[in-house]
């Protein structure tokens, strides 16, 4: 190949891996007015919601309760001080980061027919971090 071809190709190479190296594994979702994202399995997702994580009020933490290993594929629910559904999804991962308005909040988590509720106050700059743990069950590997 020519020298020109190789200066105009390797520019377009080196530009096409940074873009793509840049591209987060996480896909925030909105439901009504509640942007979420869940996820954390893998250390590349792991590092992404670390970077992130400051962008969100509400974090939520799934696992074994004594083991501390880390649960997916937990049912999430997030619900107004009037009863209203706000967000109902499926995380993905042991972490899902929310953007809510200020006020009171539901939150349940279904994991194996087991739920767990918590309340939530969302006011100000301050994140509202809270954990939700299961207890070990046998033939559970406790993995995510």
């Amino acid at each position: 190949m020519k020298p020109l071809n190789y200066a105009l190709i390797i520019p377009c190479l080196l530009f096409s891996l940074s873009a793509f190296a840049e591209e987060s594994p996480l896909k925030p979702e909105t439901q009504g007015d509640v942007t979420f994202v869940s996820g954390g399995i893998g250390e590349t997702e792991r590092e992404a919601l670390k970077s992130i994580k400051a962008d969100y009020n509400l974090n939520l933490l799934f696992a074994y309760k004594g083991s501390g290993q880390f649960i997916s594929d937990v049912n999430v629910r997030i619900a107004d001080s009037k009863g209203n559904v706000l967000v109902e999804t499926f995380a993905e991962g042991p972490y899902l980061f929310a953007n809510l308005k200020p006020g009171n909040y539901l939150i349940s988590a279904v994991k194996d027919g087991n739920e767990i509720r918590q309340k939530a106050k969302i006011g100000g700059s301050k994140t509202t971090s809270l954990s939700f743990y299961w207890p070990l069950q046998a033939g559970s590997s406790g993995n995510p």
